[in-house]
């Protein structure tokens, strides 16, 4: 198909190598010509309250917010942050720590791992002191899904050690909400 161009906008259009965007009256092309490297889309979702984990594998955290993508070759950024706290409850142990793990679902299909992250405290020498930190977890992920069906992107966390307790909490009216935001960039 033969293409015919309706404009050209930018500077220096006498300079072969200035950046120009070009607009086609073919409307795919237009639409892929003018997506390339922008913002598509974007939102976020937030969530109050607490999610307890005391298991020593995965669970959800209360964090997930779920995507369309308009194009198979956009990538997603995830922007995720949750305030924790971690307590070893006076078990005898001489650390304790936090795992979280940020997963997509692919239209309920199939579960990917895409990142991890763990925080932790060390008190060598007091076993079985009440180990209690606070941190905040946060994630900034690029992803490359490659398809145009739902896309649900939800952190998990998990305990290191047996019997200690992971609290992702959030405060009250809006402060320190747990957020998730995901950001469509055309490729």
């Amino acid at each position: 198909m033969a293409l015919s161009i309706i404009g050209i906008q930018g500077l220096g259009l006498t300079d072969p190598g200035a950046d120009k965007e070009i607009f086609w009256d073919d409307s795919a092309s237009a639409l892929a010509l003018q997506s390339a490297g922008k913002i598509l889309q974007a939102q976020s979702a937030s969530a109050t309250g607490r999610t307890s984990i005391t298991a020593t594998s995965y669970t959800g955290a209360g964090v997930t917010d779920a995507i369309t993508c308009r194009d198979a070759s956009s990538k997603v950024l995830i922007l995720i942050n949750a305030e924790f706290g971690q307590d070893s409850n006076n078990a005898s142990v001489t650390n304790t720590y936090a795992k979280f793990q940020l997963t997509r679902n692919h239209s309920g299909i199939s579960e990917t791992e895409l990142a991890q992250a763990g925080y932790s405290l060390n008190f060598p020498e007091d076993s079985g002191m009440d180990l209690i930190f606070n941190n905040v977890c946060t994630f900034m992920f690029l992803d490359s899904p490659a398809t145009t069906n739902a896309l649900t992107y939800t952190l998990n966390g998990k305990v290191g050690t047996s019997g200690a307790t992971l609290e992702v909490t959030s405060g009250g009216s809006g402060e320190f909400d747990k957020a998730i935001t995901l950001i469509e960039l055309g490729a």
